[in-house]
């Protein structure tokens, strides 16, 4: 009998430790969870969060509510560092932006390390553009190659983050494959990038395909190349910088993390809100029209080519760091 007494209460502790960590899932979420967007609004990024955003509260459901937060600065590093060291609780998650974030990391000490986040999927992958006015004198990529290689360090390519942002390492990419020499105008987000290209104020831009699509077709700017293995869908009639003697693929995935030591259980429930999200037929149609290159890839698919990312960059920084 004296057994069978403990045998039960050791069954009741047992209930009573497993209750919170059954609930915890069940219960989430029970405030606004904040979604960090580590660039100014307006950009892909501030676009694809806006996008995303409602469908994910759909699926957690609990009346889930995600305000969206902007906090631009260093090319993103200000708003990457705010979520690594956020609470890892649920109610800060954000997105990342690769190679960017990775680049960063390995070409300063930052405040994060890539260890520090935890994936819950990809939702964009966005090819990178090179991109003139319509009334300039560059009509193609050879144009402004052969220009680049007899005027070395005068054409100035603006781009929409810092120094190792996807589009600088590119255009060092570029000058090691043609002997050319660009001069590099960092201008931190996307907005500014583009009312300076429009404005005449820098020559070319090098962005995201999806950030000038709505330029391009109001007739305001000309891609020069898109930086993709086929031509895009988004924008058929763009030749690949492939097809054009250039053997570049480079863009910016942009997917969503939360800081590591998230409890599984609500790590489990906001990935799978992310996977039903961005497989919502309403929003896989509203982004085909907003122009946003949806490519999902699971958390872990997601933790593979990060890793990928990292190791690939680690050996051109070897080689040729971009500092």
């Amino acid at each position: 009998m004296k057994k069978k007494s403990i045998l039960c209460l050791l069954c009741l502790l047992l209930m009573v430790i497993g209750l919170p960590a059954l609930s915890l899932a069940a219960d989430y979420p029970e405030r606004p969870i904040q979604m960090i967007v580590a660039f100014k609004p307006g950009g892909g990024t501030d676009v694809a969060a806006r996008g995303i955003s409602r469908y994910i509260e759909k699926y957690l459901g609990a009346d889930a509510k995600i305000a969206i937060f902007n906090k631009p600065g260093a090319g993103g590093e200000i708003g990457f560092t705010t979520l690594a060291t956020a609470k890892p609780d649920g109610y800060t998650i954000g997105f990342i932006n690769v190679p960017a974030i990775i680049s960063y990391a390995i070409e300063r000490e930052t405040k994060y390390q890539m260890s520090d986040f935890a994936p819950l999927g990809n939702i964009v992958y966005d090819p990178g553009v090179w991109a003139v006015r319509s009334d300039s004198e560059i009509k193609n990529l050879q144009d402004a190659l052969e220009f680049a290689k007899a005027n070395p360090g005068i054409l100035t390519v603006g781009t929409t983050g810092s120094s190792g942002s996807s589009e600088h390492v590119t255009i060092m990419q570029i000058e090691k494959m043609t002997d050319t020499k660009y001069n590099h105008a960092p201008f931190g987000s996307t907005a500014p990038m583009r009312s300076a290209l429009l404005g005449g104020h820098v020559p070319m831009g090098a962005f995201n395909l999806s950030e000038g699509i709505t330029l391009e077709a109001e007739g305001k700017i000309r891609f020069l190349g898109c930086m993709s293995n086929e031509r895009s869908p988004l924008a058929p009639h763009v030749p690949t910088f492939k097809e054009q003697g250039l053997d570049i693929v480079m863009g910016s995935s942009r997917g969503l993390a939360v800081p590591k030591g998230l409890p599984d259980d609500i790590f489990k429930k906001l990935e799978e809100a992310v996977n039903q999200a961005v497989n919502d037929p309403e929003y896989v149609a509203q982004s085909k029209k907003a122009s946003v290159p949806l490519n999902y890839m699971t958390g872990a698919e997601y933790k593979a080519l990060i890793d990928r990312f990292d190791t690939e960059l680690r050996k051109i920084w070897a080689v040729s760091p971009w500092k």
